[in-house]
């Protein structure tokens, strides 16, 4: 009994299936029609020897189109959140579908959507099987769908232990997605083993930066691929595709040379870069192409949503061109496909500010100096320790300025409790606080980490690929508020074309991006400001920009589009909080 390790299922009878998790320890597909599917599953025991079984799945009569169809069988080790999703035929409610466990250690489950469970993996003393069943009932008809989950045995750092890596943090199933690379042996034990400690970081010699094996030249996608990790082999294609497709000019493939590795995981949320490995850390959802990719990623509930929820204001973004919002919305119960061209929207931002954490702990000046024999943290250590950081520098030579927002990024970010007089602020007064001061986002005041990732991020999303960054102070969000029913008290689109910030960012882009030409500081658009008393939907359309979609002014209720977007922008304006020991810092976006 232990661990298994290197599996690998291939199909060996029947129609092609299409398995989104063929090196797990669970394997979930839709058969197309009926009859025999045959399956190997090679993998190497506990005790290190190899193995190999054979499972054959027989499927026969014809069925008649069922009331409810769940997607979501799934592995994952115990303490992971696991959401399970059922889609309903039409004329299904809500009100006529349930849940109940059939096998397996009793879990809470979470079904205030009864569309999908919630729960977290309990502690097993051996792989085990937890088994639901989701019913439907309609007009006399009642149809049930059962499905498993396998929880893993295997032991998480605990809470409170210092001198583990991974303190209280969930680390979750992943494996180099090249299992020929020549880093395959060295990835996960080096950046994302739950194992870790301060002790085992692994060195340089051992994983080195992406640069130190391109020789300080920009690498090839198949030597960044080397260097990725993936709980399911799609999210190594899509990444591929991404960089095939959205890094033409070739920045995000420099800017990698700063990390040792890049994880993508259906149970990664929130990204983060994790300057002890010298690793980012990427949430799957920014990567799906299909239905069936995206159930594979984990929907439990970011846990940073209640921060702040007794403050009186709020502060929306957004990116934006041609008068419209980059983002598209998906229905999570609909059976989408979406383009790669909307990879962009969602992964481009995110890597943009993770890989600009990446190289602010290891800037391209930093590359010749390295000492092979030591871990990354230990060449990073000194300039961290003596503030010679580029955040460091920026906040000291052009610091923030108002000591009210600083306090208030505690609270937003790192759910610190507000006093009565951080509650008392209102919409106005945060205004005030916020536009003569040189942040381009509230996150900018959660740590000088965030004020620089933020700026790095904004100036290359506006001259690379033409965005605009809305931001906006408005009235507390309520239950209930939609896109045109929340006002803004004030707001700006593209703050960063403001001259007052040029300097921080031009000390930015020089130390993080050499190859950008800061001249083009210059050519950012000047800020356009918002319509105070206007909805957030209605400043959309600002000033002489072309519009790139039908805006509709007016009308009291969003189109379903619409109110997707919004829930989207309401997620992501949480950004994140920084986490991690101050020697050991772990950024998070």
């Amino acid at each position: 009994m232990g661990e298994l390790t290197q599996l690998s299922w291939t199909q060996t009878e029947g129609p092609a299936v299409s398995m989104q998790s063929a090196r797990s320890q669970l394997i979930a597909f839709e058969p197309p029609q009926t009859g025999r599917y045959g399956f190997r599953v090679q993998f190497v025991d506990a005790g290190g020897q190899p193995q190999s079984q054979s499972v054959n799945v027989d499927v026969a009569g014809a069925f008649p189109t069922p009331l409810i169809s769940p997607r979501t069988s799934q592995a994952v080790r115990m303490g992971g959140k696991v959401s399970l999703r059922a889609w309903p035929s039409p004329g299904v409610g809500a009100s006529q579908i349930s849940w109940t466990q059939l096998e397996g250690p009793v879990v809470t489950l979470d079904t205030q959507d009864p569309t999908v469970a919630f729960f977290t993996a309990p502690t097993v003393t051996r792989d085990t099987v937890i088994r639901l069943r989701v019913t439907a009932t309609s007009q006399g008809r009642s149809d049930s769908a059962d499905v498993t989950v396998l929880v893993e045995r295997h032991a998480q750092a605990t809470t409170g232990d210092a001198s583990a890596l991974w303190e209280g943090y969930h680390v979750s199933r992943v494996y180099p997605y090249i299992a020929s690379s020549p880093h395959a042996a060295h990835l996960v034990p080096c950046t994302y083993a739950a194992n870790q400690r301060d002790t085992s970081l692994c060195s340089l010699e051992r994983l080195p930066l992406l640069a130190q094996e391109t020789l300080g030249q920009p690498p090839a996608i198949d030597q960044v691929m080397n260097r990725v990790l993936v709980s399911h082999d799609w999210m190594g294609v899509n990444f591929r595709r991404f960089l095939e497709t959205h890094d033409t000019r070739g920045d995000f493939r420099r800017m990698l040379m700063s990390t040792t590795a890049v994880v993508i995981g259906a149970q990664v949320r929130p990204s983060f870069y994790y300057a002890a490995t010298g690793a980012i850390y990427l949430d799957a959802d920014n990567f799906w192409l299909t239905p069936e990719e995206r159930d594979t990623i984990n929907e439990a509930p970011d846990y940073r949503g209640a921060f702040g929820k007794t403050l009186q204001y709020d502060m929306l973004w957004r990116y934006t061109i041609g008068n419209a919002s980059i983002y598209s919305y998906y229905a999570p119960d609909q059976r989408v496909t979406r383009p790669i061209g909307d990879l962009l929207a969602d992964a481009g931002p995110l890597m943009y500010h993770e890989l600009g954490h990446a190289l602010d702990f290891t800037p391209p000046a930093a590359y010749a100096g390295l000492d092979r024999s030591k871990t990354l943290w230990d060449n990073i250590a000194p300039r961290y320790g003596a503030k010679q950081l580029t955040s460091d520098r920026a906040g000291s030579l052009h610091p923030l300025i108002s000591t009210e927002l600083q306090g208030l990024g505690q609270v937003k970010f790192h759910g610190v409790t507000a006093s009565a007089l951080q509650n008392s602020y209102t919409p106005s007064q945060i205004a005030g606080f916020f536009a003569p001061d040189l942040a381009t986002d509230e996150y900018a005041y959660s740590t000088s980490r965030e004020d620089t990732a933020m700026t790095f991020e904004e100036v290359l999303l506006t001259r690379r690929l033409g965005y605009r960054r809305d931001v906006a102070v408005t009235p507390a969000i309520q239950a209930g508020d939609t896109s045109r029913t929340i006002l803004v008290t004030w707001g700006q689109r593209g703050r960063i074309g403001d001259p007052r910030l040029h300097p921080r960012a031009r000390l930015v882009m020089n130390d993080l991006a050499p190859w950008f030409d800061t001249t083009e500081l210059g050519q950012l658009p000047a800020p356009t400001p918002m319509r105070a008393g206007e909805s957030w939907y209605s400043n959309l359309f600002l000033g002489s920009e072309p519009l790139r979609k039908p805006f509709a002014a007016g009308g009291p209720l969003p189109t379903k589009e619409e109110w997707g977007v919004f829930q989207k922008e309401l997620k992501r304006r949480h950004h994140a909080r920084h986490e991690g020991r101050p020697t050991l810092d772990r950024h998070v976006h």
